[in-house]
């Protein structure tokens, strides 16, 4: 299970591990906690016949239902991943942090007493990028990651069926500050973007870098149609593209995390 805070989160930071997972038969589920409600690229753009129009909330104009939009671009993103579920929670974009925690926790539980997943992977505490809702997401996921498998928790809550269930690993994303300076060089943002925090193991995606790129580019809306890679040196892209990180946060296996290779170390 992969816990995302926005469309396009799947694509650009979980793709490959999406994907190696689902070429190893695993059956992946993607949890949303937001659909994308506001980009003001598309402002301007007239509404699609029979579609549903809104009033922006901070301006005069019309808008096409964007929440829409991203949802079919991660949909589309994810069908070409291998993913068998995708659960949207539709908390706004950009507002997780005015949001009841132990609400954003519990919604999350649900989906992991249903699915029950053995892996769980979302953003590390620093959210990769600075952004609020991926700070706030890490820390939701790992408290329902503890929360889902305490019998008691959330009993008024839930459903019935929802028992109670503890995923054998959690992971962080990570993207080593190296990594950045390394392949990003003078593109690498200004505003801190990386992870502090060492990552567990590396994962090479070797053929499946180009299934990520695919998937990224379903995201028209937030990377324009030429893709966000249209200017960069191919030799540059397929180097940022080639390899994902991943640090351990939590494990119910108890064994030591050095030397892991894969997700499903220590799973049967």
């Amino acid at each position: 299970m992969v816990v995302v805070a926005h469309p396009g989160d799947e694509a650009f930071g979980f793709a490959g591990a999406i994907a190696s997972a689902a070429t190893q038969g695993a059956y992946v589920v993607v949890v949303c906690v937001t659909r994308g409600w506001f980009d003001p690229r598309l402002t301007v753009a007239s509404p699609s016949p029979g579609g549903k129009n809104r009033d922006v909330k901070d301006a005069a104009i019309t808008w096409r239902n964007l929440d829409t939009v991203r949802e079919d671009e991660l949909r589309r993103s994810v069908a070409l991943l291998g993913v068998r579920v995708v659960r949207m929670l539709d908390y706004a974009e950009g507002e997780l942090d005015q949001v009841d925690m132990d609400q954003l926790v519990a919604r999350i539980v649900e989906p992991i007493r249903m699915h029950r997943p053995e892996v769980i992977l979302t953003f590390g505490p620093d959210g990769i990028t600075g952004d609020s809702d991926h700070v706030i997401l890490s820390q939701a996921v790992t408290a329902a990651y503890r929360r889902a498998g305490e019998p008691l928790a959330y009993e008024d809550d839930l459903e019935e069926d929802q028992v109670a269930w503890r995923a054998a690993k959690l992971y962080h994303l990570a993207v080593p500050q190296e990594r950045v300076a390394e392949v990003l060089g003078e593109r690498a943002p200004s505003d801190g973007f990386g992870s502090s925090a060492e990552p567990t193991f590396a994962l090479e995606l070797g053929e499946l870098a180009q299934l990520k790129l695919a998937a990224i580019s379903r995201h028209v809306s937030q990377t324009g149609s030429s893709g966000p890679f249209h200017d960069w040196d191919p030799s540059a892209r397929d180097a940022w593209l080639s390899t994902e990180h991943y640090r351990l946060a939590a494990s119910a296996l108890g064994r030591p995390t050095e030397g892991e290779v894969s997700l499903f170390d220590g799973l049967p």
